[in-house]
């Protein structure tokens, strides 16, 4: 993540048990809303609502597809890897490492390849 994360922000998205569920959900598998409503016994508008805050903070990824139909939907897949939270005299600070986008990850390796 590039942005210092706002500990009391991470700690209200992680203490949401729809929030931790999706994220769990979606580690292995990209998932649309509506499978996540299913495989997470949640109502769509409470999928919704967790995957913008969870979108938004760059703990799960988002990818819009566009259907044989012309209509477009979007699956998810957690990038959160490791929460890491450590106490200090100034309160906490918390450090977040996400798995980084497939697209960089081609670049990286065809940049290491070039020598660049």
């Amino acid at each position: 993540m590039t942005e210092e994360p706002d500990p009391p922000e991470v700690f209200a998205t992680l203490d949401d048990e729809y929030a931790r569920d999706i994220l769990v959900a979606t580690t292995t598998d990209r998932l649309s809303a509506n499978e996540l409503s299913e495989e997470c016994d949640m109502s769509r508008p409470t999928v919704s609502r967790r995957v913008t805050r969870l979108v938004e903070q760059g703990f799960l990824e988002e990818y819009t597809h566009v259907d044989p139909g012309g209509r477009h939907y979007s699956e998810y897949e957690a990038r959160l890897e490791r929460v890491e939270v450590l106490l200090q005299a100034e309160g906490f600070d918390v450090s977040i490492d996400v798995r980084p986008d497939p697209a960089d990850r081609i670049t990286t390796i065809f940049e290491e390849m070039r020598g660049d």
